[in-house]
């Protein structure tokens, strides 16, 4: 044993009870009756060990009294122990405990059974623990003086003399022990309780720089985005989020805004779009795609990706940044956009305008004169009202978005986009697209709407679940999709309210999976636009199935193309 750490222990002892005993330890804290009924029953059940064994092997001790009454009032003090509310005593209460054992120790020492004084190593290993050098010192010498009465009651010899030596310095050496033990014990604890407030402090610090550097990038015009293995969106700013209409929480591909070669052209290849391609480690830079996004309106972006790190994606990913550049390429669109920008900005401030005078028109304290000139002001605010509704709603496609396509192929395009998310998401694709689906109209918002139920079947199915995709046709002049998932399920009450924009059911919010509650509300307006319908049917905890039905081809060549 190291002198110094003796000597170190044995300073910083006080003369009374230690006021820096770790939590959960007899003395301090809320655990302190738990941890005295602890030490005080392992010294009881060795007592009644000891007990049955001196009944099997020698019954004849059980006569003197001294061992039977020291035996009963170690058992009697325990049971009195746990009883007592220790969390409302003094700190010196507790030491009455380890004081009483140590003499009905000795009562049972001196009654024939010389071995039960090495039990005094329970109550001083108990004091050595938690109480000061003082403390231990008297406990000892209690000892002590209790084997100097038995000496002289049993008669001074050279024999009983040099037990009770031994006893002592044996006793002596385990308190010392456990003294030291218990303060370096101490020692490390606080070691550990400042190395893990430097260390909160530390993270403090990088929760704050990352909240920064995150300030720092959604102020940002640019969309940047840390893409990893599998198209993981593992960092990204608002920017874009925007651009690729991604909900808050980071995502897999693909995204809700679907990537095209050109305006209204062929649609990019799951494989090859921008978040795929930085996935895989490509370098490309100021390449253009087109994006159509749920709000119907197309977007150049240009992209580019750059390597951060050592490595490409087996180093920290690539950065993707993407930025928006519509009005460079297209200065209609650029028009459109701020045309749009303007009409919106001018209808809240006319609608505060027009609620007003409604409320003035209605006073009775105004004469006819004036409610006749503000009913005059209020027209000419009605009349701009509907202009500027009319300009936010003029729609951007142009009377040739009706085009033939197949709705099966479209499916079929869309779960391939879906399938590494699915993948990750441990989510079986299944599909029944084998009959071709000839459908006449928005091939661009009509795949929005397929990308939506997929990507919201593969969301709430989770791991372990099954999406399933099938064609079919529902009757004469009709075709379909129905997509079915094994998730969560809607519940009864709720399916009347799935189509109001911002709704989540109850069993959504519960699963914590994140959404907006527009998804189905903005599908839904599409597929009316084409002429068509949405259904849902649900049930909670076995799964749910969306209905989209279009009008075919053929039908709509009679009828006419919507616009």
């Amino acid at each position: 044993m190291n002198n110094g750490s003796v000597s170190g222990a044995m300073s910083r002892m006080t003369s009374g009870p230690r006021t820096d005993a770790p939590h959960g330890m007899p003395y301090f804290g809320d655990s302190r009756c738990r941890s005295i009924w602890q030490w005080q029953l392992v010294l009881a059940f060795t007592v009644v060990a000891i007990s049955v064994g001196v009944a099997l092997l020698t019954p004849a001790r059980f006569a003197d009294w001294r061992f039977s009454v020291g035996s009963l009032a170690v058992i009697a003090i325990s049971v009195i122990s746990l009883a007592v509310p220790w969390h409302r005593l003094g700190q010196n209460s507790v030491l009455l405990l380890p004081l009483l054992d140590t003499l009905a120790i000795s009562l049972m020492a001196q009654g024939g059974v010389a071995a039960s004084a090495f039990l005094w190593v329970f109550p001083l290993a108990w004091v050595a623990s938690y109480y000061s050098v003082t403390v231990l010192i008297g406990t000892l010498a209690l000892i002590g003086l209790l084997r100097l009465i038995n000496l002289f009651v049993l008669g001074i010899t050279v024999e009983t003399t040099i037990n009770v030596v031994i006893l002592l310095i044996t006793l002596g050496f385990v308190g010392v022990i456990m003294a030291v033990g218990s303060e370096r014990n101490h020692s490390s604890r606080r070691l550990l309780r400042a190395q893990s407030e430097r260390l909160a402090h530390a993270l403090g610090r990088v929760n704050e720089q990352k909240a920064r550097n995150r300030r720092l990038l959604d102020s940002l015009d640019i969309g940047i985005a840390r893409v990893g293995a599998g198209g993981l969106i593992e960092v990204s700013n608002d920017a874009f989020h925007t651009i690729f209409a991604l909900d808050a929480a980071a995502q897999f591909h693909p995204t809700r805004a679907v990537e095209y070669r050109s305006r209204r052209g062929e649609p990019v290849p799951a494989g090859q779009t921008a978040i795929a391609r930085a996935s895989r480690g490509e370098l490309f830079a100021d390449e253009v795609v087109w994006l159509f996004g749920l709000d119907g309106q197309w977007r150049a972006v240009k992209t580019t990706t750059k390597a951060i790190g050592h490595g490409l994606i087996t180093g920290d990913g690539l950065l993707l940044v993407v930025e928006d550049v519509t009005a460079t390429i297209d200065p209609q669109a650029g028009r459109e956009a701020t045309r749009r920008m303007i009409s919106h900005e001018l209808r809240n401030p006319l609608t505060a305008v027009l609620g007003h005078i409604d409320l003035i028109i209605e006073r009775p304290d105004i004469d006819d004169a004036v409610r006749e000139q503000l009913e005059v002001v209020e027209r000419a605010g009605e009349r701009m009202q509907q202009l500027i509704n009319n300009a936010l709603t003029v729609p951007e496609n142009t009377p040739d978005a009706a085009v033939d396509f197949d709705l099966a192929d479209l499916a079929r395009s869309s779960l391939e986009g879906f399938s590494p998310a699915a993948d990750s998401a441990g989510v079986v694709l299944e599909a029944a697209l084998d009959e071709k689906l000839c459908v006449c109209g928005d091939a661009f918002r009509l795949r929005q709407v397929v990308d939506n139920i997929v990507g919201n079947a593969i969301k709430y199915a989770q791991r372990g679940g099954r999406v399933s995709v099938e064609g079919f046709r529902p009757g004469t002049g009709e075709v379909g999709l129905r997509i079915s998932d094994t998730g969560i399920g809607i519940a009864e009450e709720d399916i009347p309210r799935i189509f109001e924009r911002d709704f989540r059911t109850q069993a959504a919010r519960d699963s914590g999976i994140p959404g907006t509650g527009l998804g189905l509300s903005i599908s839904r307006d599409i597929v009316v636009e084409q002429s068509g319908r949405l259904e849902v049917q649900s049930q909670i905890g076995q799964g749910t199935t969306v209905t989209v039905v279009l009008p075919a081809a053929q039908q709509l060549s009679h009828e006419g193309a919507p616009a």
